[in-house]
């Protein structure tokens, strides 16, 4: 009796492990792949003249280039929140410096691994320590360091010799080479590039030595506009504010245009650069996906949490309701699902991103997930329907830059500066000392003014298109379930 029961043991199992196995052939892998800060003007498949980025091109000559994909705030431990849990960060808590609500909001890791997927995690997470839904894991602390990082694993903190886009690449190769085969697998890859101090590794370094970037139309612009005014993120106060950048001060007896130009460049440099060595990369694990024979069933997604400002208006960093700032890279590939070289107009949000991933990976949905599964447009066919228009709401003052929020429709963007912002000098964020209230909103028509130079909200022509989209303001902040009209100054 016990070898019968036995064999029906091994029956049982090997019918377990056959069933596995099917269903792994069915559903897809995911690399999910997040760079920081990394924006749309630095990739060459959204047409940058800055830079080449061939492996991030590669994703999207294999898929879809998703040219209107926004994040719901410009800032980077909410829009990771939001990615994450589907949800805006009035509903999980991350707003602004704050950390999302892990207990009451799920992830789509969590999600996936619930569903039987082997999963992991390696780089920047920057929401905590110890984050749930992952078999094995290694993330930076906070930021994290360029060179030579330490990641925290599940059997504590340890450090890798490297540049950190190596370093993760590596774990996340090395990972791939020791999951479970008979498991479908969804891989994080979250790099630290590009954000700052973009301290590029040596070989990225020495491509950019000597090369004169092109400048934007308006880096020498100054702003009139007292919600603009206040700001720290300007180039020619780069390197005032950060010790963290180790580069020399321009040459004495510049005028103030001369001086900002030279920041800008070594600015430019070092952020190119270091996004380059990030795209090297990224073919790694493309080549490994190609060599393996895993990349037909693999839905590979490139994102990045949010934009940023390369120069334009005069400024660096994001934060920001501009253009530069909101919009962000999205790009998938999934040979069996989305046709090769494809792009979408359609308006996507960091919020689609885990109901589409759960979506394609067949698993349930995250409960109350604000945002919409992608997958019909991914099809090639967008849903009758589909969204017009977006929400955004930006929470903490800090760098001189105001409270916001604001509505962007498929032309039109409203956006209302609203709390109290800092006219110091950035040496503390505690204090109220030097606070001056803004209450002030900016309309601009996206399809005659792209780069946002013409606010029209007082033309008397405007009026009537400003009493409406602020009533779509309204109804869109209602709908969403954000209960407070204007927006709040919080600290770290």
């Amino acid at each position: 009796m016990k070898s019968f029961g036995r064999l029906v043991a091994i029956v049982f199992l090997h019918g377990v492990a056959a069933a596995a196995a099917a269903s792994h052939g069915t559903r897809p892998n995911i690399v999910f792949i997040l760079a920081d800060d990394h924006t749309t003007q630095a990739i060459s498949c959204y047409g940058s003249k800055l830079a080449r980025t061939p492996q991030i091109d590669r994703i999207a000559a294999g898929g879809m280039r998703f040219d209107h994909a926004f994040c719901t705030e410009s800032i980077c431990s909410p829009s990771r929140a939001a990615i994450m849990t589907g949800k805006y960060g009035h509903i999980t808590g991350a707003k602004g410096w704050t950390h999302y609500d892990r207990v009451r909001n799920q992830t789509f890791p969590e999600a996936l691994q619930a569903a039987g997927y082997h999963t992991a995690l390696f780089g920047k997470y920057h929401m905590g320590e110890n984050p749930p839904g992952f078999d094995d894991l290694a993330i930076l602390k906070g930021q994290g360091r360029y060179r030579d990082p330490q990641l925290h694993s599940k059997g504590g903190m340890k450090g890798y010799p490297g540049h950190v886009s190596d370093v993760i690449t590596d774990l996340s190769l090395a990972w791939l080479e020791k999951r479970d085969p008979n498991r479908p697998f969804l891989l994080c890859i979250h790099h630290k590039a590009t954000h700052m101090p973009w301290t590029p590794a040596d070989r990225s370094a020495k491509n950019f030595l000597g090369v004169t970037l092109p400048e934007p139309p308006t880096l020498l612009e100054t702003s009139k506009a007292a919600a603009r005014s206040f700001t720290r993120t300007t180039i020619d106060k780069l390197l005032r504010w950060n010790r963290e950048l180790a580069w020399p001060e321009p040459a004495p007896g510049l005028d103030d245009a001369a001086r900002t130009r030279s920041i800008y460049q070594q600015y430019l440099r070092s952020y190119l650069a270091t996004a380059q060595g990030m795209d090297e990369n990224i073919g790694r694990v493309l080549d490994y996906l190609d060599r393996e024979g895993l990349a037909e069933n693999t839905i590979v997604v490139y994102a990045s949490d949010q934009g940023f400002l390369l120069g334009e208006h005069g400024w660096f960093d994001k934060r920001w309701m501009l253009e530069e700032s909101l919009r962000l890279p999205f790009i998938v590939r999934y040979p069996k699902l989305v046709r090769p070289g494809s792009s979408s107009s359609a308006m996507a949000l960091n919020i689609d991103f885990a109901p589409t991933l759960l979506d394609l990976a067949g698993a349930p949905p995250l409960a109350g997930a604000q945002g919409r599964s992608l997958r019909p447009i991914l099809a090639g066919a967008t849903p009758a329907g589909w969204r017009k228009e977006m929400y955004y709401r930006y929470y903490p003052e800090e760098l001189g830059i105001p409270p916001q929020l604001g509505l962007r429709t498929d032309r039109y963007k409203l956006i209302h500066y609203d709390g109290l912002v800092s006219n110091d000098d950035g040496t503390t964020t505690q204090s109220t000392k030097g606070m001056r209230p803004i209450d002030e909103w900016e309309l601009f028509d996206l399809k005659t003014d792209p780069g946002e130079h013409v606010n029209l909200y007082h033309a008397p022509a405007a009026q009537t298109l400003v009493t409406e989209l602020k009533s779509r303001l309204a109804r869109l902040r209602a709908e969403l379930g954000d209960p407070e009209a204007t927006a709040q100054r919080t600290h770290p």
